[in-house]
């Protein structure tokens, strides 16, 4: 009863005094970090500190303390495979990121006025088909995988394949385009098409220029707003702000949901605890190099007890993919952290702010990750609704609407749960 009493406390709280969640800054926040000047918040042009510069601005404005004597920025290094040129299958009037895109840690290469050849599973099921299909004479002809199926056996006779392969790049025939950032280059690249735009009966050229970066410098985006009453306690707000970048001079990625909208939400939610300060003190972080395997926030908890004894961190809250909400909000760990989770679950109830509230286990997903791993208790929250794009050029703006009802109610269900952890002992 008691703690009912709390949290009924707690909700009046929020929905009385608190600054109001402002859905229009989230939208016009997710339309400036997807637009070609942040160049997709990768690792060509410096789409990535474009985005962290302009983060810390807004830090700034609102009055967010940099969480080091030295500013906002916590540095890193990583290696990553990047496309600055133009990556092209050209003859056959193909739109790169609408019709393909490249393999992640594909090579650069070069090749002019080839035939392509399909190989299909009839052939790979067929001895005599296959066995003639071992004599092609690869002279200026380029090989197209056409939506094989991937079986045991048609892996083995497909490296049988490719081991008489001569050239550095082959083409693959798939029923969508996602894309990704690769730390790595390979020897090999793929093409990967969708079904139905390559002719077959005439030739194409491909070219690739690939730049790998053996130690491109980036940055976490680090900011606080000190407690009233319990400064030397914390809870941390998190997601991040790098996409996928660029894929030559005419296509990028733009991260609408992944994860501009996250970044979105985490500066709406400074603003609020600017005019209504926290009981503990809210450290709120922009990671940097999440699509390329989870970086920046490795190098952040690694580097952790360098800023803060971990023991005082109540709570990390991590959003990633925050645009939706229609269909409610996932909770990672949140079968971990049993107690939050049955609290944030009752928050929604008593306010139905979302359709639902699910929960699943551990998972090397998002941020979060190593803040667990490490001891930390942490929530990756990420929104569920009818969304359908991920990590492709469609991820931008035009598609992602915030709706008013979802935003408004995630981000007060969010608030609640964290206004409920300051006043927990940990």
């Amino acid at each position: 009863m008691k703690k009912i009493l709390f949290y009924l406390a707690i909700s009046l709280f929020s929905r009385v005094i608190l600054f109001s969640q402002n859905v229009e800054y989230a939208q016009a926040t997710i339309d400036t970090l997807t637009s070609p000047y942040f160049e997709g918040r990768g690792y060509v042009n410096n789409g990535d500190l474009r985005a962290a510069k302009y983060i810390a601005s807004e830090y700034k404005k609102f009055g967010a303390t940099p969480f080091f004597e030295t500013g906002y920025f916590h540095p890193f290094v990583l290696s990553v495979n990047t496309f600055p040129e133009n990556v092209g299958i050209y003859d056959q009037n193909l739109m790169p990121g609408k019709d393909y895109i490249v393999s992640p840690d594909c090579p650069s290469a070069f090749y002019e006025s080839f035939l392509p050849v399909f190989l299909t599973n009839d052939i790979l099921t067929n001895k005599r088909l296959f066995k003639s299909f071992l004599k092609t004479n690869w002279h200026e002809k380029i090989l197209v995988i056409d939506t094989i199926e991937k079986t045991e056996s048609n892996k083995l006779l497909l490296s049988k394949i490719l081991s008489k392969y001569p050239y550095t790049i082959h083409i693959e025939i798939v029923k969508d385009l996602t894309w990704s950032v690769s730390r790595t280059k390979s020897s090999t690249g793929i093409f990967y098409v969708l079904p139905g735009k390559i002719d077959r009966k005439n030739e194409l050229s491909i070219k690739v220029n690939a730049k790998f970066i053996q130690a491109y410098e980036s940055q976490n985006v680090v900011g606080k707003i000190i407690g009233s009453e319990v400064p030397d306690s914390f809870v941390f707000i998190t997601g991040h702000y790098d996409h996928l970048g660029r894929m030559g001079q005419n296509t990028y990625m733009p991260g609408a949901n992944d994860n501009a909208s996250g970044i979105a939400m985490l500066l709406d939610m400074m603003h609020n605890y600017s005019v209504n300060k926290p009981r503990y003190t809210v450290v709120f972080i922009a990671f940097g190099a999440e699509e390329a395997g989870l970086v920046g926030s490795y190098y952040f908890v690694k580097e952790l007890q360098d800023f803060i004894n971990k023991d005082k961190i109540r709570f990390v809250i991590n959003m990633d993919l925050m645009g939706t909400g229609q269909e409610g909000i996932m909770a990672v760990n949140g079968s971990v952290y049993e107690k939050e989770f049955v609290m944030l679950d009752s928050i929604n109830k008593n306010n139905q702010y979302l359709p639902a509230v699910k929960k699943r286990g551990k998972a090397a997903n998002s941020d979060h990750y190593f803040f667990s791993e490490n001891g930390i208790p942490a929530f990756f929250f990420y929104l569920m609704g009818p969304y359908a794009y991920y990590h492709e050029v469609d991820d931008n703006s035009e598609n992602l609407r915030l709706e008013q009802k979802s935003y408004d109610g995630s981000f007060m269900l969010i608030n609640d749960f964290t206004r409920w952890l300051m006043h927990q002992s940990h």
